[in-house]
């Protein structure tokens, strides 16, 4: 099929049915690469692409000419001048381009009755100008540079939602699992941009009262952040899950999942569903996953895909497993063998997407040819 609008069209179509719980024809295709990769398949510089969107979209154009995907393939959430403009860092750009997230201590454990206190004003008033370095000044110097880098991501924004409007127009692409902002679990926004991985677990040893009250009080923001200013029926927002299974069970039980669930809960009341990437190996959580809003849409890394199939989803959308650096040890014929075995098991159920486990970041982790194999199969092959 040639024709863009008849593409857009069918493309439309299987993901309409996907999401409103009808069996699609055919099994969408939902692969994922970060910027990284595809500067590194475009052979453009990644540093240089942070600031030179026209070089950024060059490397979006060579992943969608190269793979084929049902929606645009390839996104950039990050943008370095805007951390640079702040002095932030939590977020660290280095030489070669990448953008590194490292731990970070941004609230410490005398401070958590203020946060439960006053969440905004405190991470306003406390713990951004400690974590930007520009903001660390008086209050009309910190304005000015918190309203530059505002308009800076501003700028970027706009550029990246027009990257996507082009080439979706140009490959007649529909939309994909993520069409509204991206959130957090309350209790990950703790532990990724206040505590730190290490001082959040610490914390549910031994004041897990503070940390309950903490996940309790920073929900209502967690769900404005998930919030877009003008929602419509169906939209997806995204929520990365991330400390849940390196807790125990008693942990996750009280500290991690009830605000969770509530953020949730509270999308779904107000038309926008979470599509959750599952981080790590979620299985031994799939009674809770299972009892989320229909609406919810799990993009897992690693776990049983029997299982998934056979509880979540029964009535969710689901996809992921498949793991694209096999493309680089196994033959095109093995790989094809093991995505065959995925979909004779995930198929069983009607709300089955095809993704990659996590997204590509590495365009030498994988071999192209291989892997363009594996997606034009599941495209010509995987019919329900």
């Amino acid at each position: 099929m040639s024709n863009v609008a008849e593409l857009f069209a069918e493309r439309s179509a299987i993901r309409e049915d996907l999401f409103s719980g009808k069996r699609p024809k055919r099994v969408p295709v939902y692969p994922n690469f970060t910027l990284e990769a595809a500067c590194g398949l475009a052979g453009v510089s990644l540093l240089e692409a942070h600031y030179d969107p026209e070089l950024e979209f060059k490397a979006h154009d060579k992943i969608c000419e190269t793979f084929y995907s049902d929606s645009m393939a390839s996104l950039n959430l990050r943008y370095p001048p805007v951390y640079q403009l702040l002095g932030a860092k939590n977020w660290i750009l280095a030489s070669n381009g990448v953008v590194q997230h490292p731990e970070i201590e941004t609230m410490f454990p005398e401070d958590y009755d203020a946060f439960i206190e006053s969440p905004y004003d405190t991470i306003m008033e406390v713990f951004l100008p400690r974590v930007c370095s520009a903001l660390d000044t008086d209050p009309i110097n910190s304005a000015t540079v918190f309203a530059k880098a505002f308009q800076e991501w501003t700028v970027r924004e706009a550029g990246r939602m027009g990257t996507i409007g082009a080439l979706s127009q140009k490959y007649g692409y529909s939309a994909g699992t993520v069409t509204a902002p991206m959130t957090e679990a309350p209790f990950d926004f703790l532990a990724d941009q206040l505590r730190g991985f290490k001082g959040i677990l610490m914390d549910c040893r031994r004041m897990p009262d503070k940390v309950e009250a903490a996940c309790k009080a920073v929900l209502p923001h967690m769900i404005k952040v998930a919030t877009p200013l003008h929602p419509y029926p169906g939209m997806q927002g995204f929520i990365p899950l991330h400390l849940a299974p390196y807790m125990n069970p008693q942990q996750f039980e009280k500290l991690w999942w009830p605000t969770f669930e509530e953020l949730v809960i509270e999308m779904d009341k107000r038309n926008i569903g979470a599509t959750i990437f599952a981080e790590n190996d979620w299985t031994r959580f799939l009674d809770y996953l299972t009892r989320l809003p229909k609406s919810t849409v799990a993009w897992v890394e690693d776990g049983d895909m029997k299982k998934y199939t056979e509880t979540f989803g029964k009535d969710h959308v689901f996809g992921g497993f498949f793991d694209p650096t096999i493309t680089l040890t196994k033959s095109k014929e093995e790989c094809i063998d093991v995505v065959k075995e995925m979909c004779e098991i995930c198929m069983k159920s009607d709300h089955f997407f095809f993704a990659f486990n996590k997204g590509v970041m590495d365009i030498k982790s994988i071999d192209v040819g291989k892997l363009q194999a594996v997606l034009e199969w599941v495209r010509d092959n995987a019919h329900y």
